[in-house]
């Protein structure tokens, strides 16, 4: 059973949400987190809701400030309002009563998920797919500084949740070094590498494994 919801980052920008809840309680759920220039439906989010689906966990998807449905211009996109939205979303869902948390993020939404983990005692569980900033230069403000701090990796050391890490070999827009070193910076991490997989992890049978590794790691470790 989907819902569209609403909620409010620190600004007051609405950021719209599907809440799919299965199982109509509140026990279990995920926040899943998309990849910058992508939305709430894309692939990785719609293939893993229906995974969680199917063992009746309830997911959280919604659109980062400045992408889809939520408010936002997208010159003012920046690592901080995507890391605010997280945690805006963790309220929210924490609100609505629910009592275990996991987080899945994808590529720079899983930038942010480590940085939000590091920020909330409220997570049980994160998987990240090709976590991280590339190196090529995007419409982001101060991306070349973020970039260069390395944020989310200095983050990874304050987070004490099981981690895991799907990166492919042939990741040209965020190199598998990056993955690498933020397996090595969180303690609880585990890093699987797919051998000539891209970023989108494009191939069919390497998306789905991805989903297959990342769903299954949640679900053991709630």
């Amino acid at each position: 059973m989907e819902e569209k919801v609403f909620f409010k980052d620190s600004e007051g920008n609405k950021l719209s949400a599907i809440l799919s809840n299965p199982n109509k309680d509140q026990s279990q759920i995920v926040i899943l987190c998309h990849g910058l220039n992508s939305t709430k439906d894309g692939s990785t989010n719609k293939g893993l809701k229906d995974t969680f689906e199917k063992h009746k966990i309830s997911t959280f998807r919604f659109d980062f400030f400045g992408h889809g449905e939520s408010e936002g211009k997208i010159e003012d996109r920046s690592v901080s309002k995507f890391v605010d939205g997280i945690l805006k979303a963790i309220k929210h869902i924490k609100d609505l009563g629910f009592k275990k948390i996991g987080i899945c993020g994808t590529s720079f939404g899983g930038l942010s998920a480590v940085i939000a983990a590091s920020k909330s005692s409220d997570l049980k569980v994160m998987a990240l797919k090709a976590p991280g900033m590339g190196q090529k230069e995007r419409n982001l403000p101060n991306y070349k500084d973020d970039f260069e701090i390395k944020g989310w990796i200095k983050a990874g050391k304050e987070v004490n949740i099981p981690t895991l890490i799907v990166h492919g070999s042939e990741d040209k827009d965020i190199e598998l070094k990056f993955g690498e070193e933020l397996s090595k910076s969180i303690r609880s991490s585990k890093l699987i590498v797919f051998d000539g997989a891209d970023h989108r992890f494009s191939k069919k049978e390497d998306y789905d494994k991805s989903v297959k590794k990342i769903s299954e790691f949640i679900i053991k470790n709630f």
